[in-house]
């Protein structure tokens, strides 16, 4: 494990496939040689709260010239712009949910549940309560 501050060789090319995608899912299977989208996904999502990694990218993209007042005044604009010429109203969505985005008023939430269990123990009692269990799960998705 890297100490504070200081980024292995895998989270630096990491971080830096990041900061070309914007997608941590997308970097984990391509750096960390995965094959499972969720177990992607929990590595980009673990990596991107680490306070060194999220420093390294903030640092990168200020030194890159990366300016995001400026790209939210051309999402206005552009948004602005759809409703008026012949941009499609799923085109005119698409910079709205953006621009929510990166202002932070749409997050976007999902769960993922795993469930490892030995049931060949178990009595006809217990795998009806862990059946509703997981239809219970299954329902508040």
């Amino acid at each position: 494990m890297a100490a504070a501050g200081k980024l292995t060789f895998k989270q630096k090319i990491f971080a830096d496939s990041y900061i070309k995608t914007g997608n941590g899912t997308q970097s984990a299977l391509k750096i960390y040689n995965v094959k499972n989208k969720s177990v992607a996904r929990q590595i980009g999502s673990e990596n991107l709260t680490k306070p060194y990694i999220k420093s390294y990218i903030e640092n990168a993209i200020k030194k890159s010239g990366y300016n995001p007042v400026k790209t939210l005044n051309h999402l206005q604009s552009t948004e602005e712009k759809g409703y008026r010429s012949r941009a499609t109203v799923k085109d005119a969505l698409h910079a709205s949910e953006i621009l929510l985005k990166l202002s932070g008023m749409l997050i976007e939430k999902s769960q993922s549940v795993s469930i490892n269990a030995n049931i060949d123990n178990l009595d006809t009692t217990d795998l009806l309560i862990l059946k509703k269990k997981y239809d219970k799960l299954l329902e508040d998705k």
